[in-house]
């Protein structure tokens, strides 16, 4: 199933507002209506998660090795794409 680019444009700047810079390094998407695959979306998501996980390491309070901004960013983004698992 193809993410449009309006989806995964909006989870890239949830992303990066919430201070990631692999998902700011990453382009946004403009395939003129074909969308992108999944894997271009569970990508950004996993790329993200484990900058997230680096940063937040030994602070307190972390749900799933983040903090719970970052965790909320994550769990926007992959919504946002319509993506379950990544």
């Amino acid at each position: 199933m193809a993410i449009s680019d309006n989806d995964y444009n909006r989870a890239r700047a949830i992303l990066i507002a919430a201070g990631s810079n692999s998902a700011r390094a990453s382009h946004e998407k403009h395939t003129q209506g074909t969308g992108s695959p999944d894997g271009h979306g569970q990508s950004l998501l996993r790329g993200s998660r484990d900058e997230f996980r680096t940063a937040d390491r030994g602070k307190p309070n972390l749900q799933s090795e983040m903090t719970q901004v970052h965790y909320n960013a994550i769990h926007a983004a992959a919504q946002q794409m319509g993506i379950p698992n990544w």
